[in-house]
């Protein structure tokens, strides 16, 4: 009986296909993506292949029409949206839809994307809607700074550029910098380890990153110096940098006397070019300190706001000195906001008429900006575009 079965739906099977082998089966195909789509941002994964199938074959040629949309990756940034047609050609029942990924060095979340049937003919899309997922994964250690802000003249009246680091080669250049090292607390009961690994500090893409990065309840970052390399005695100085942000966060431009290994400090003195607080992050601070001994540390300085809620983070902005036998005036974006004149030391020495060397530098935590809490996000960098001075 089972025999005789099976063997009467096999001959109605062939009677039915023969008869019909010039025309479509009875049965409408359905269209389905099997799959979503996730893969490593990279050259080899540069065209994501979404696959399509449907559960019968046809003698018809079956078209499908699909949009690729974004979810969190952005169009143009991540994935280049698309709209188009797919075309399975009779007597098959499988395509590939395929997307084009941007594929870079950056750091970034895992972002998606989806591609959405819109239609079809000769067939129908199962569920009626149909769609697929595609996961952009990344694995890239390059920070993506933007390109956007303040940018300094390439000249004044009257001076010339005597020296610069652009920052434009593919590491650090040791005619001009060396290291800070070490966990001290630098005597402010900081918390970072400052370290010369590349994962604190690098070259890439035209700026110089300074990496402030959390390991559990351990930091690190990096504290680049000059000294010894690159000192300089009056000028106008400018270093183009974005900052970074948070509770506990502190970056610094700064410089101190030539003289601090004999000296020592406040008495070499010290010029702040810039330095802010990460919680207040729209606000920067030019200071200098001085005093015969640490005993009779003193110092002055003042501050300069953004407008409008934006913050040091955004975009470049161009700290400056202007600094001579005078004194000394800093600017914001060429705009003065602060100026000491020789006098500014009182009865006590006046360190600023000597070779001073740079220091560039994100710390983490401290007296002055506190330390690091749940809001606090990791990484966190200083992009420096560049360093010039003129005289």
């Amino acid at each position: 009986m089972h025999q005789l079965t099976a063997s009467f739906v096999l001959l109605t099977a062939l009677t039915l296909f023969a008869c019909q082998k010039d025309e479509p089966t009875g049965a409408v195909p359905s269209i389905q993506f099997p799959i979503n789509v996730s893969a490593f941002e990279n050259e080899a994964n540069a065209i994501f292949e979404f696959p399509l199938v449907m559960d019968v074959s046809t003698n018809r040629e079956v078209t499908v029409t699909y949009e690729v949309k974004p979810l969190t990756a952005a169009v143009g940034e991540d994935f280049i949206a698309t709209a188009g047609s797919l075309v399975f050609p009779a007597g098959t029942a499988s395509g590939t839809i395929e997307v084009e990924i941007v594929v870079d060095e950056f750091k970034e979340e895992d972002e998606q994307f989806r591609v959405v049937l819109t239609g079809s003919t000769n067939a129908v899309l199962a569920g009626g809607l149909q769609e697929a997922i595609g996961t952009i994964r990344n694995d890239d250690t390059a920070i993506q700074v933007t390109a956007n802000g303040y940018d300094a003249a390439n000249s004044y009246p009257g001076r010339e550029l005597v020296w610069s680091d652009e920052f434009e080669g593919e590491q650090i250049d040791p005619q001009n910098w060396t290291y800070d090292l070490g966990a001290s607390g630098w005597g402010n009961q900081e918390l970072q380890n400052y370290t010369s690994s590349n994962e604190n500090s690098y070259v890439a893409f035209g700026n110089l990153m300074i990496v402030a990065k959390e390991n559990g309840a351990q930091y690190t970052s990096a504290r680049l110096k000059s000294i010894g390399l690159q000192e300089f005695q009056f000028g106008r100085i400018d270093v183009r940098a974005v900052l970074p942000f948070g509770q506990g966060i502190w970056p610094a431009i700064w410089m101190l006397g030539g003289n601090f290994p004999s000296t020592g400090w406040p008495a070499c003195g010290e010029i702040d070019i810039m330095e802010l607080i990460g919680s207040n992050p729209s606000n920067i601070h030019g200071t200098v300190h001085y005093g015969n001994s640490y005993a009779q540390h003193q110092h002055t300085g003042g501050s300069r706001y953004l407008s409008s809620g934006q913050t040091f983070a955004d975009e470049f902005h161009v700290f400056s000195i202007e600094w001579d036998e005078e004194g000394i005036t800093w600017l914001l974006d060429d705009q003065p906001f602060f100026s000491v004149g020789n006098n500014v030391s009182g009865n006590q020495n006046y360190p600023f008429d000597n070779p001073f060397f740079f220091i560039l530098n994100v710390a983490v935590g401290g007296q002055w900006p506190g330390y690091p809490n749940a809001t606090t996000t990791f990484p966190q960098y200083m992009a420096v575009d560049y360093v010039r001075v003129y005289q």
